[in-house]
């Protein structure tokens, strides 16, 4: 503001000059500009980059499940903890109501810890070169490193900023594409979000809902995992994946509470009766490749897998590819109804009393074994989803290079 101050008695001219507001930096609270699908692409090619190129990791998630239906409420909660680093140390951890069980391996020796039973076992750590992968590489971990390519078709939500243990994180959040296949019932839908630290570039949650749309049964299931912490290239210390037996702990035999460890291990002995009620013994197949399905008809991943199981028995069976159909615990009448309706063609095995868990070992279904011309396990997969195909592929060329390479 200027002024004019004249002698006493004269006109006083004022002159006010206006002073702009300053410029709104910011939205107003709870006002956030919505994000683009140019934003969202980049976003996850970062994040999943951040997890494939990370040489050591520690994650923590907390796990909860919660019914809300007409016939009743149920309510759970788990834990899991994985760290890993290179040289084949890993030390993972699982905690839920029936089970803790601890895992880790310095890169010499692997133990199973068992803490509510104070039980442990110890075995060398196998340098086969047809050995499994590490934690690092499979499961949910192996998921995250693949986050741009499974979330690619979502669908992009309104930003939200939500507190996961007393902390704010500002995260984009995205409706994951609906499964390869929805379920056989119609009137079930499921959905899963997932919410991703917009700054550190990690998922943090991520919630399945699968509710039933028929209005006479309200029921929906909820599956929320929250990732509480996230390091990404963490100094771990090596005495972080030894393991020092605590006083009174008992070492007992190494053994598997799921799946039996078989990859570069001769595959073990199959002796069932097919559909039709003839002998089957596995040796008979020595020296072709084998690709061994473990379903049943009441699983419905197992039926969603067996068109894609279906589509590589088509495409090599020529080359010398085997498919063996174990149904587990099933009815051998449906199972046969199934198989006949949907015209698969090859060789289909009844397991009524699941015997074949002697030999290979307790685990969930469907489960695809992949076995050599020499008879030794090559590939032994973690349950069915749509990178499961691709899996399968890279193991046959890897066997055999005259099966074709999924990466070209």
């Amino acid at each position: 503001m200027t002024k004019f101050l004249p002698a006493v008695g004269t006109l006083v001219l004022l002159v006010v000059v206006a002073v702009p507001a300053p410029a709104q930096t910011s939205q107003p609270t709870g006002e956030r500009r919505p994000d683009t699908l140019e934003e969202m692409q980049a976003l996850l090619q970062e994040t999943a980059k951040n997890y494939r190129e990370a040489k050591s990791l520690n994650i923590e998630r907390r796990m909860e499940s919660k019914l809300d239906s007409d016939m009743g409420e149920s309510w759970e909660k788990s834990f899991s903890n994985l760290a890993a680093a290179p040289g084949n140390r890993y030390r993972r951890e699982d905690k839920n109501e029936m089970n803790w069980e601890i895992r880790q391996s310095d890169g010499v020796n692997e133990w199973q810890w068992y803490p509510w039973r104070r039980q442990y076992s110890e075995q060398p750590v196998e340098k086969s070169l047809d050995a499994e992968p590490g934690p690092a590489e499979t499961g949910w971990v192996g998921w995250l490193k693949e986050i741009d390519k499974k979330l690619a078709a979502g669908k992009l939500q309104p930003p939200e900023t939500i507190e996961i243990d007393g902390r704010k994180v500002n995260c984009m959040v995205i409706v994951g594409p609906p499964p390869v296949k929805q379920w056989s019932d119609p009137s079930i839908r499921q959905q899963t979000t997932y919410w991703i630290d917009r700054d550190r570039k990690v998922l943090v949650k991520e919630q399945m809902r699968i509710t039933s749309t028929v209005p006479e049964h309200k029921s929906v299931l909820t599956f929320t995992k929250t990732y509480t912490t996230v390091e990404l290239n963490p100094a771990l210390p090596d005495a972080f994946f030894a393991f020092v037996p605590p006083k009174g702990a008992e070492r007992i035999p190494p053994f598997e509470s799921g799946p039996v460890a078989l990859v570069g291990k001769p595959a073990p002995p199959l002796k069932l009766k097919t559909l039709n009620g003839k002998e089957f013994d596995l040796t008979s197949l020595l020296g072709r490749t084998v690709l061994i399905d473990f379903w049943a008809t009441w699983c419905v991943p197992c039926r969603q897998s067996m068109p894609k199981v279906a589509k590589l028995y088509e495409e090599f069976h020529s080359k010398g590819l085997e498919v063996v159909s174990v149904d587990m615990a099933g009815d051998p009448k449906v199972a046969a109804n199934f198989i006949q309706k949907n015209d698969f063609s090859w060789t289909h095995l009844e397991d009524p009393d699941m015997d074949a868990e002697r030999n290979w070992g307790q685990s969930a279904i469907p489960r695809l074994v992949l076995i050599g011309k020499d008879g030794k396990v090559r590939f032994d997969s973690d349950g069915w989803d749509e990178n499961e195909e691709t899996k399968l592929r890279s193991a046959l060329h890897k066997m055999d290079p005259t099966f074709p390479d999924p990466d070209k």
